[in-house]
């Protein structure tokens, strides 16, 4: 079996209200950049980067690793995850050139497990605690007003999750106000808080010691994703857990984390870490260090494939990351509808990721 063709699909949704996180910052946009990796056999892959830019996902993709794959068997997805990554004598070890390389190796093992027939986490190890489904936490609640945010919340819970995401980071007395209001809507539900790096080290610092008071789960992304020293210098200082790893890329980037005994949660984002290939690596990597590993996925239903069967094969693993925002991305590219009961996702049981680009539903989206 030999690679025939390498191509990207872009797609944008323009959102209805823009999503707010730290120091003001907001979107009003989702897009995704999607890999579709073609066969002699008539087995087809499909894959997602992040990088943010779909633009220069689909650019890396087309221009520089295509030609390095088209011919090369697909059921070698070692080496050719080097032939991207780790063979130049300039390396990206870090961005979009390693996203872009996530998209196609997730192509590669969708590809993989079609060929054998079997669901990709099968290939990867199989359902390491054999309940077939995953805990999920609600993800996400975006700024807004008080009430509106404890109003959500609420209504996740209500949904029958018993853990809410939310994003903050504007500031101790805004961010109290709304944690105190989400705390007291939810009641004993876990409450993850995520800054996207809004703090510098004495901000963040102030920030944890309130959200310690109100028994924040976890505290993801207070500082820079550059400043390693300074995470393990506020982990020391707070008995919040510090979960970061979103913008970290490659079992090396990891591995600098968990040296430094930086992080309690560990987030590596299969679109953006190198791929499935990597991310069960870095899953790997953090159960040796005794680090939780808890994915990053606010992306599409591709995105969210690849990160269960990552997440099913790895017994360090806890909370899937679980998109409640009505993304019309999400569960309308499985082939088979998700079975989401009480906060548990099952698992995809359909040959490879269990996904399909559903035309009715990309071509509504894509980016000419």
């Amino acid at each position: 079996m030999d690679i025939t063709d390498v191509e990207t699909v872009q797609v944008q949704v323009d959102l209805d209200e823009p999503l707010g996180v730290s120091r003001g910052r907001e979107t009003d946009i989702r897009s995704a950049a999607f890999v579709v990796v073609e066969t002699d056999a008539g087995i087809t892959g499909i894959g997602e980067g992040v990088g943010p830019e779909p633009y220069i996902v689909e650019r890396i993709v087309e221009g520089k690793y295509a030609p390095r794959l088209i011919g090369e068997d697909p059921l070698d997805v070692e080496r050719l995850w080097g032939a991207m990554l780790t063979d130049d004598l300039y390396w990206d070890r870090k961005g979009q050139g390693v996203a872009a390389a996530s998209g196609v190796d997730i192509a590669l093992w969708d590809i993989a497990g079609k060929y054998h027939e079997e669901p990709v986490y099968r290939l990867l190890g199989g359902d390491a605690d054999g309940s077939g489904r995953l805990e999920a936490y609600a993800s996400d609640l975006f700024w807004d007003d008080p009430d509106v945010m404890a109003d959500r919340a609420a209504g996740y819970v209500d949904r029958g999750f018993s853990a809410v995401k939310t994003h903050l980071g504007r500031g101790v007395d805004a961010d109290e106000e709304r944690v105190a209001a989400i705390r007291d809507a939810i009641g004993d539900a876990a409450l993850m808080v995520d800054m996207n790096c809004g703090y510098d080290r004495a901000d963040a610092l102030r920030v944890g010691r309130m959200l310690e008071e109100y028994d924040v789960y976890w505290y993801e992304e207070p500082l820079s994703p550059y400043d390693v020293d300074g995470l393990a210098t506020l982990r020391g200082k707070l008995d919040v857990p510090i979960a970061t790893g979103e913008n970290e890329y490659t079992k090396w980037g990891f591995r600098e984390l968990f040296e430094a005994d930086a992080v309690d949660y560990a987030m590596p984002d299969t679109m953006r870490c190198g791929g499935i290939t990597e991310e069960k690596k870095v899953c790997t990597l953090a159960e040796a260090f005794d680090v939780v590993c808890s994915p990053h996925c606010f992306t599409t239903g591709v995105g969210l494939a690849a990160t269960m069967h990552v997440m099913a094969a790895s017994p360090a693993t806890k909370w899937l990351e679980f998109d409640t925002t009505d993304f019309p991305l999400f569960d309308a590219l499985f082939t088979s509808s998700l079975a989401v009961e009480d906060g548990l996702v099952s698992l995809p049981e359909d040959p490879g990721l269990g996904v399909e680009l559903d035309g009715s539903v990309v071509d509504e989206y894509r980016v000419e």
